[in-house]
């Protein structure tokens, strides 16, 4: 696919000096998050971050045990050396992450168009309220397994499928909400634009996570069951995030969860296939509408997800939306339903019910995906059939 020539090309210099100005405005917003403490940052991430600096930063971060494989802890640990409150540090970790993220979001508009609309890109993700909270507010680090992801995409676009799957094992270390991903990872595999010996690079990534913490101390055993156990205990069926689990009735069995994660799990596995058997091409646009409708469509119809798991989804919503403006609605409705249910956490908003959002959410993921079964058909063997039953 070739980049729209006809807008306007910044210089060099200029872009940079946009860069630099909308990283600066989007750190003077996070500014006035910075005392704000969540319930999750007060009760783990200060409480982790502690530990490192009494026990010796890096040293300790091996040994440290949580809801997170060790990376997560290793970058802690490089903070930890730094001077100011430790609340301030692990908000300027995110921050950090943050903007790697609106880099790859950059990247892959740089692709289709000139490099104005890459820093426009990258404004709008480093600027985005749900990434401004998550980090600013929260605290949170999932820019980090979700820049992973758009490099994963971005890799794929470039036809790179090692340093893609590379990406994406990146992600999962750092978060397992990355399986969010991997239907279209599936797709992929299928269609042959990942050769199946690039998934060494997952086993490999993981090991390279853990091993310095094994090394240190820490049960290898348990570093190789961390996500395991947490999805022993998913907790409650609903965690107001609007999506299928918001009609499901409170206190809904465990088993009865377990049966919609088997069921969510095979509706995906019948589009993947679906898709793979339409034997389309695989166009940049393809591409990124298939990974929007990945991020969407997983956590939809999966129980057990929390207010913050539409995160990659608003990121490549934004993106879906430089390559689709028609489609501007898609940020819109993702980024606001994503938002309000972080807001809901975070302040106790509370002026929508979250059905209501849901059912929007579910307007999004059918419009995405009638979007990408239209790019997805083979134009010539419909008109064949056309002209089969007008003859």
């Amino acid at each position: 696919m070739t980049k729209r020539k006809d807008l306007v090309d910044f210089p060099q210099a200029e872009s940079l000096l946009f860069l630099v100005a909308v990283t600066t405005l989007a750190f003077a917003v996070r500014l006035k998050f910075l005392p704000f403490g969540s319930a999750d940052s007060l009760r783990a991430l200060q409480g982790w971050f502690a530990q490192l600096k009494q026990n010796g930063g890096l040293a300790a971060a091996g040994r440290l045990a949580g809801g997170y494989l060790p990376p997560y802890f290793y970058l802690l640990a490089l903070m930890s050396y730094l001077p100011g409150r430790d609340l301030y540090l692990i908000k300027l970790l995110s921050f950090a992450g943050d903007i790697v993220l609106a880099v790859f979001a950059l990247k892959i508009v740089r692709l289709k168009y000139a490099q104005f609309w890459g820093e426009i890109a990258y404004a709008a993700v480093l600027l985005l309220p749900s990434v401004v909270l998550n980090s600013g507010a929260w605290g949170q680090c999932d820019s980090f397994y979700t820049a992973a992801l758009l490099a994963c995409v971005y890799f794929l676009l470039r036809r790179r499928p090692y340093a893609a799957v590379t990406a994406w094992s990146v992600a999962f270390v750092f978060k397992p909400q990355a399986i969010f991903l991997a239907p279209f990872l599936l797709l992929m595999l299928l269609c042959r634009r990942i050769p199946w010996r690039s998934l060494l690079a997952v086993p490999a990534v993981y090991l390279l996570a853990v091993l310095p913490a094994a090394a240190s101390g820490r049960d290898f055993g348990e570093l190789l069951t961390v996500y395991a156990r947490r999805a022993a205990a998913p907790g409650e069926i609903s965690m107001y995030l609007p999506n299928l689990s918001v009609w499901y009735p409170k206190g809904t069995p465990q088993a009865v969860g377990t049966a919609i994660v088997i069921a969510a799990a095979a509706a995906a596995l019948a589009g993947v296939f679906w898709f793979w058997r339409k034997k389309f091409e695989l166009t940049d646009e393809m591409l990124v509408s298939l990974a929007l409708l990945s991020v969407l469509f997983v956590p939809y119809v999966l129980p057990y997800m929390r207010e913050r798991y539409y995160y990659p989804a608003d990121i490549l919503s934004v993106v879906f939306a430089f390559y689709f403006p028609e489609k501007f609605y898609v940020p819109v409705i993702t980024v606001f339903s994503s938002t309000y249910a972080v807001c809901h956490s975070l302040f106790n908003t509370h002026f929508l019910h979250i059905r209501i959002l849901s059912v929007l959410m579910l307007f999004c993921l059918l419009w995405v995906g009638i979007s990408t079964v239209y790019l997805s058909r083979d134009e010539k063997i419909e008109k064949a059939v056309r002209r089969k039953w007008l003859s």
